[in-house]
């Protein structure tokens, strides 16, 4: 689709900068509670829009990472969609 997936070695800052807009948006196949709960709040609370965690499952197992803004979001889901193993 044109993107660049670029990755710095920490989820969390990723999120962080999808939530400054210095990034679009930010996808991975499973992070760990404590990875990204914090960055997927910064995103939110920027105006933008992230995949809803399972609350029964994200502790014990981690999550599924799609956050963006509103107008990518959608979007990126679809890719992740098509590219990600289906969900456990």
């Amino acid at each position: 689709e044109g993107g660049v997936f670029y990755r710095n070695a920490s989820g969390a800052l990723m999120l962080a900068y999808a939530a400054s807009g210095r990034l679009l948006g930010y996808a991975e196949e499973h992070m760990n509670a404590w990875d990204c709960l914090a960055g997927m709040l910064l995103v939110e609370e920027a105006g933008g829009t992230v995949l809803k965690a399972d609350p029964k499952t994200v502790v014990g197992e981690g999550t599924q990472v799609i956050a963006g803004g509103r107008r990518i979001f959608r979007t990126l889901q679809l890719l992740c969609q098509s590219s990600f193993l289906p969900t456990r």
